[in-house]
């Protein structure tokens, strides 16, 4: 199992199509990318207290792959790259590529129940 969470951040007054971009972006992946086990996308709730408070515009990304392999996979893949290539103007950018952080995480404990969440919205 490899894990990851991944940060974006979309570019003010772009949220509307980036967002729609990345819900296609995830019904892709769902579909084409069998070793894609959880691709989740989430954005801050400002309704609520956030301790700190996040960025406006942040998009949060949680991951898990059957393992590295499919991680390098997908990030290699058609599904991706041409969500980058389409897209990436809509996100903070560094010469040229969306600007991520990346954190790799190592499973501990806990479990994941088959009523979390819809395939995609």
């Amino acid at each position: 199992m490899y894990t990851l969470i991944s940060k974006w951040t979309i570019i003010p007054s772009k949220e509307k199509e980036a967002l729609e971009a990345i819900k296609y972006l995830a019904l892709k992946v769902h579909e084409e990318e069998p070793d894609t086990w959880v691709y989740m996308v989430h954005t801050p709730d400002f309704s609520e207290p956030n301790l700190p408070t996040p960025a406006q515009g942040e998009v949060v990304f949680f991951e898990i792959y059957k393992d590295k392999t499919a991680f390098t996979a997908h990030v290699a893949g058609r599904v991706f790259t041409d969500f980058v290539q389409k897209h990436a103007h809509l996100f903070l950018s560094n010469y040229g590529q969306p600007y991520v952080t990346l954190e790799i995480m190592e499973h501990q404990a806990g479990f994941m129940r088959n009523e979390i969440c819809e395939p995609y919205k």
